[in-house]
């Protein structure tokens, strides 16, 4: 598709005055990175497209060689047009985020940190009120659309003159924010760079972006292709498409900072000219901004990475990309290289020998070298094999750490759990210079908690320590409950029931094993013969680390047969004896517990062991007597028994 507004570049270029060329070699034009945290030497212009993006859109332009309020002299912003109190044009000198593509305002790229960056547009749309400062929702215009806003920047090159064999390299970088407004595409909010030479646009270097349709509908499949992703953040304008009319849409998309690079070295002593613009949707109701910025550095394709490192470090190299060029990388003998992050990084592990990183990058526009040669340091990168890199200890346990250091002069351990090796106890020690190599540090730990030991090693020479973690972890102290203490018959089944604070499955011994179903498991059952009074166990729960913990049960045996046993008197509301309760001695159900007032009226009943009369009927305390009272329970022998009583409220 051929956009419109290609056709009005030269009108652009027509309007921009040449720069006095200065004197240029390999150095870039003077503020072409906004180092000067203002516009000067830029060309601005801001616009409606509201006839279609093109020549006339261009309604406002500000000069390069003048001053404010008609030039961009020292400028540092400058407003939408006819929304003087809007930002469209504004140089960023101080890092932030966006709110919508989450990404930084600022970048750093391919390890290139810029400083700079400039944004164009807003979030303002032109079906607003004109006058609306805030780009708030205003009244629409009965006129209809009136068209989105246009801004842009250029600069006239100087490209300086020199062999075309020399590259004379330009790199800048973009990420942009666009609503979609399901227009038909080319209506669609946009952002672009046009980079124009006197032989025509530079392609390659000269991207729009759009998010396109399919007849009414956003094609997401492509736009995802493209770069762009859908912000979690609605759009702050309300949509004059939704069937409410004060519906907020969750339709932004963004594109992150990708870098462009391009060679100049064939238009040597000319002049070209670099554009950016973030243009509206052509109807109005849509908005488009999106940050550039530019390296300083036009003296051919530059190596991103350190120049001097360490043997046996891991290191990255990387160059801005060329659009659609293949990359091909090389290192020097012994070092290995692997693919990074992007096709225009690399990873390397560098070798004992010093020399160059070297990278090419080819497209249809350009082909482009870079070398940097890369220096080692007097010392190798520290190297050491740790056993084991992560354990599990019992709570009050040590673990032995281990460290077998192949290359290294000096080493020092840290962590918040304490040393208990023969050094003393105490936390952040510090072991010492490395005699010999191969070297082994060993190290007794005992950590209260979860907890990570670090190993700093230190190899002169290299610049570069290596800590390496021993991450230990510490399965809490496992408490066991074995039961309350309990009296039996002879006879009677005795249902134990151990449970621990340990969330995973523990295994189970009990000791003695006497009288005991399964000693293995954690609900024995034990039944007494006669001629045993008394009898302690103790049960403990291992985990599968080997952790483990204990618990006690004391059984008192009683050598009588069951029974069921009510006391003669008790005393309602007092400290002690205070309730009327069955002991259910050897019983295994109780069928009912009943109490009776001296006219023979059931004033309580229970089936519940352990439960009583506290003397009240209705919440009222009843008066001093002698109240009748029955049982009746079934032993584990199958005995039913049947028992019958008077006893005496006493107040």
């Amino acid at each position: 598709m051929v956009w419109p507004g290609k056709i009005f570049w030269s009108v652009v270029l027509a309007t921009l005055a040449a720069l006095p060329s200065a004197e240029q070699t390999q150095s870039c034009p003077i503020n072409i990175n906004f180092s000067a945290t203002n516009l000067t030497h830029w060309q601005a212009y801001t616009g409606n497209n509201k006839a279609g993006n093109g020549p006339g859109a261009i309604v406002v332009v500000y000069d390069s060689n003048q001053n404010a309020p008609n030039g961009t002299n020292g400028v540092s912003a400058l407003p939408e047009y006819d929304l003087p109190g809007v930002k469209g044009i504004q140089v960023i000198t101080s890092q932030g985020t966006d709110p919508f593509g989450n990404f930084p305002t600022i970048p750093t790229i391919n390890g290139y940190a810029y400083n700079y960056s400039i944004l164009l547009g807003s979030t303002s749309v032109a079906i607003h009120q004109s006058g609306d400062p805030n780009g708030q929702p205003g009244n629409q215009a009965s006129s209809g659309p009136l068209g989105g806003y246009v801004r842009g920047i250029s600069y006239l090159i100087n490209v300086p003159k020199g062999p075309a064999t020399l590259p004379y390299t330009m790199t800048y970088a973009y990420a942009m924010v666009l609503e979609n407004g399901t227009h038909a595409s080319q209506d669609q909010p946009m952002a672009r760079a046009i980079v124009t030479t006197p032989a025509g646009v530079i392609t390659c270097a000269s991207p729009a972006y759009y998010l396109p349709t399919n007849g009414s509908e956003l094609d997401s499949a492509a736009a995802r292709a493209n770069g762009f992703s859908p912000s979690p953040v609605p759009t702050p304008n309300i949509s004059p498409n939704a069937q409410n009319p004060d519906q907020h849409l969750q339709d932004v998309w963004t594109k992150g900072w990708t870098e462009v690079t391009f060679d100049l070295s064939a238009y040597r002593g000319r002049q070209v000219s670099l554009t950016f613009e973030a243009d509206n949707c052509v109807p109005g109701g849509h908005f488009a901004y999106a940050y550039f910025a530019l390296r300083d550095n036009c003296g051919g394709l530059q190596i991103s990475g350190d120049t001097v490192a360490c043997a046996n470090s891991i290191e990255t190299y990387s160059v801005p990309s060329l659009a659609g060029a293949s990359v091909n990388w090389s290192v020097p003998a012994g070092w290995t290289m692997t693919p990074g992050a992007s096709p225009n990084s690399i990873v390397v592990k560098v070798g004992a020998q010093p020399g160059p990183v070297v990278v090419s990058e080819q497209n249809s526009c350009a082909t482009l070298t870079g070398s940097l040669f890369v220096d080692l340091y007097p010392g190798a990168l520290p190297q050491a094999n740790i056993d084991p890199a992560d354990t599990t200890v019992c709570f009050g346990e040590t673990v032995p750490l281990q460290a077998i250091i192949a290359t290294g002069t000096h080493y020092s351990w840290e962590g918040s759990g304490l040393f208990a090796d023969g050094g003393g106890r105490g936390p952040g020690r510090t072991d010492g210079s490395i005699s010999s190599l191969p070297f082994t540090a060993n190290m007794l730990a005992a950590p209260g908690q979860t907890t990570n030991y670090i190993l700093h090693i230190v190899n002169a020479g290299c610049p570069i320590s290596v800590a390496d973690t021993f991450a230990v972890t510490v399965v809490p102290s496992i408490k066991v409950n074995a039961g309350n203490d309990t009296l039996v018959v002879v006879d009677e089944p005795l249902q134990f029931q151990a449970f621990t604070n340990d969330p995973y499955k523990d295994d189970y011994q009990w000791s003695p094993s006497t009288d005991l179903s399964n000693p293995g498991i954690a609900d024995p059952v034990a039944r007494f013969p006669p001629g045993i009074t008394h009898i302690t166990y103790r049960v403990s729960a291992t985990d599968s680390f080997g952790c483990n913990g204990t618990g006690t049960v004391n059984v008192t045996i009683a050598n009588a047969r069951a029974d069921i046993y009510v006391p003669n008197a008790f005393t309602p509301g007092g400290e002690s004896n205070n309730l009327l309760r069955p002991v259910c001695f050897g019983m295994a159900t109780l069928d009912y517990f009943r109490v009776y007032s001296r006219w023979g009226q059931l004033i309580f009943g229970t089936t519940q062991m352990g439960q009583g009369w506290d003397g009240r009927v209705q919440g009222r305390l009843q008066d001093s007597g002698t109240y009748m009272w029955e049982a009746k329970g079934t032993d584990y022998t199958g005995r039913v028994i049947n028992k019958r009583g008077t006893v005496v409220l006493i107040r």
